[in-house]
């Protein structure tokens, strides 16, 4: 397995990981952004194109909608896995 595929796996791996942890929280709960922008950071070098566009701005956002970005990041993740 190249180290560039063993990080994709590892950063999707993380995200639901976050996904599950949220998942479990009230959803009118603020969360942190810090936690899920770290596991996007870690894509440098190993996804091409605009990875960076799914990083968050800001510094907490409601857990319904952390919700949704840990979705659609693992799916964006699990796309450019399988080309």
């Amino acid at each position: 397995m190249a180290a560039n595929t063993a990080r994709l796996n590892a950063v999707i791996a993380a995200l639901e990981k976050v996904r599950e942890h949220v998942d479990n929280l009230a959803d009118d709960v603020e969360v942190d952004i810090t936690t899920y922008n770290r596991w996007i950071g870690m894509l440098d070098g190993v996804v091409e194109g605009s990875w960076k566009n799914l990083m968050l701005e800001g510094d907490v956002i409601p857990a319904t909608e952390m919700l949704m970005h840990t979705d659609a990041a693992i799916a964006f993740l699990e796309g450019c896995r399988e080309a």
